[in-house]
Formats: C-alpha cells, sequence, structure tokens
C-alpha cells in the first residue's frame, strides 16, 4: 500500500487486521475503542503489530511506544494518520514572509 492513497480507514483496517491476528480472534470481533492489554497483546505483540502496520503503510521507524502511548486501534490510528499526513504534506504558512 502506498501511504499517501490510504485513507484513515485504511490505517484502521490494517490495525484491526494485525491486532486480531495477534489477539487470535477475528478482525470482525475485536472492538477498536478497547486496549490492546484487554485482548492480551504484550511487548512482542507490540512489537510485531508494529512492524506489519510499517510494511503496509509504508512508514519506518516508529517510535517503539507508540502503542502503549495510543492503546486502542481508534486512537492509535489517529496517531499513525497524522504521521502519514505530516509527513508527505508541507507544513502551512501562516502568510508572512
Amino acid at each position: 500500500m502506498n501511504s499517501t492513497h490510504l485513507t484513515l480507514d485504511d490505517v484502521k483496517d490494517v490495525l484491526t487486521k494485525a491486532v486480531a491476528a495477534e489477539a487470535g480472534i477475528p478482525p470482525e470481533e475485536l472492538s477498536t475503542d478497547l486496549s490492546f492489554t484487554s485482548y492480551g497483546l504484550d511487548s512482542m505483540a507490540a512489537l510485531t503489530v508494529g512492524m506489519e502496520v510499517e510494511d503496509a503503510c509504508g512508514l519506518s521507524d516508529l517510535p517503539v511506544d507508540l502503542l502503549w502511548d495510543h492503546p486502542t486501534v481508534d486512537s492509535l490510528a489517529e496517531a499513525l494518520w497524522k504521521l502519514m499526513t505530516t509527513e508527505s504534506v508541507p507544513a502551512a504558512t501562516d502568510g508572512r514572509r
């Protein structure tokens, strides 16, 4: 996937599938507003999810604590989306010279 063409929903879908796979449940059973720890994910599972997200979204060198700082699919998807969009969109200017 090319990160410049991903929507927030695409990012949430990637995360949902990755977390569900690590939790051993079908993606449709994963509640995106519950914490990763409520599904039994530990630091090793977080690393695996992080690698899958990097691959699927075209990101690299994600902060290792990103999953713990944003402990649900909903909050992590928004954080990743912000990272992706700020990387590919020039900074806004305020019109002053």
